[in-house]
């Protein structure tokens, strides 16, 4: 005789199977992110350019670590390799007057491979940004969202410029430290564009700096849609990527494989050596053997402290500009778990550190250090 489920039981099935799909719904969302992402996450191909051009390499030894370590961990690390491997760095690379003088790729990562960038991604954006300008694609940094986008649900959007995004200064309810839950369910998000119209503001466009990913993501699909019929991805190989001569194999993470948005806030996996170039492009304002990828004049924006963002570190298009020093242009782009480029351009030194984690370091004042030392 078949026996008859109770009301009771009923319930409490269906309690389980409402449990079990919300644990399988967000268990990707509680996990870490991680620099190896790319190779299981789907994501779009960036073949290397047609034309390879690797940095020229003069190797040195690094400083002795008592030069650019503070006392304590130089006592521990009495060498740079001992350094490095010990505290999860995968990729290190150092390179002054346009030549690599130090390279050094530990712990599962070798030269060439690629890792996520995370947010060191977002200067690419906003140098994509400048292209987009040069070539006319889009008019000036203070075109409204609304030119790009039809339909936004608030009339706040109508105030919001590409020069709010690019600075930071979006004003939209979205708090990337404070709410970390928030900040990983936008890692795992499965359609970035729905976001968007999704987004409301707490304060007014341009009004107040507070760093959140979700400013870079419009600024990126902004310059998706100002590129018309050509793919920001086919734009962005054939006015930097090939330009630049790079050499490695790259990919750039994608919201999910059905929708297929760029992740433009931190989806770019990359070799340390073809991010160099990038650094070196940059410390030329732009040109990079006689070409001149950026407008000339695309720079002076982060160079006039008015339009810096004041508090804690001054922040332009995605780099963070050094407030310590007065007597030298240092600079630098982050992202999570440790990934820097740091670039000193009074001493015209590039750093790069690229790692599975942070390795209980403060990287900022080393890498600084270090590039006023080599």
């Amino acid at each position: 005789m078949q026996k008859k489920i109770t009301p009771l039981k009923l319930i409490t099935i269906l309690i389980v199977l409402m449990l079990s799909v919300i644990v399988l719904y967000y268990n990707e969302t509680l996990r870490v992110p991680s620099i190896f992402d790319g190779k299981f996450y789907t994501s779009a191909l960036i073949v290397p350019a047609t034309k390879l051009e690797p940095l020229p390499e003069k190797s040195i030894a690094l400083p002795e670590t008592n030069l650019w370590l503070d006392s304590a961990m130089a006592i521990q690390f009495p060498y740079p390799d001992f350094f490095l491997e010990k505290t999860s760095t995968t990729s290190f690379v150092v390179v002054r007057n346009d030549s690599i003088i130090f390279k050094r790729y530990l712990n599962g990562v070798k030269e060439g491979e690629n890792t996520q960038l995370f947010s060191v991604t977002k200067v690419f954006v906003t140098a994509l940004l400048g292209m987009a300008i040069q070539d006319k694609y889009i008019k000036n940094p203070d075109e409204p969202v609304t030119h790009f986008f039809k339909n936004l649900p608030s009339a706040q959007f109508q105030h919001l410029t590409l020069r709010h995004l690019m600075q930071m200064q979006s004003g939209l309810n979205y708090d990337e430290y404070g709410k970390i839950f928030q900040t990983l369910q936008y890692y795992y998000e499965k359609n970035l564009t729905r976001s968007i119209y999704g987004a409301t503001f707490d304060t007014v466009p341009g009004f107040l700096f507070k760093y959140k990913s979700i400013d870079t993501q419009i600024l990126g699909e902004c310059i998706k849609n100002a590129l018309g019929n050509k793919k920001i991805l086919d734009y962005f190989h054939e006015r930097l990527w090939n330009q630049l001569g790079m050499q490695d194999t790259a990919y750039w993470a994608l919201d999910s494989r059905l929708m297929r948005n760029p992740k433009y806030y931190g989806g770019l996996n990359m070799s340390a050596r073809d991010l160099a170039k990038f650094g070196v492009m940059i410390i030329h304002d732009g040109k990079y053997k006689r070409k001149q990828l950026l407008p000339k004049d695309w720079f002076n924006y982060c160079d006039d402290t008015l339009h810096r963002c004041k508090e804690e570190d001054k922040y332009c298009m995605g780099w963070y500009y050094s407030v310590d020093d007065d007597n030298s242009d240092v600079y630098y782009a982050a992202g999570f778990n440790g990934q820097i480029m740091l670039i000193n351009e009074t001493k015209n030194v590039i750093i790069i550190r690229l790692g599975k984690d942070r390795g209980g370091v403060n990287w900022y004042p080393i890498m600084k250090k270090l590039s006023e030392s080599v």
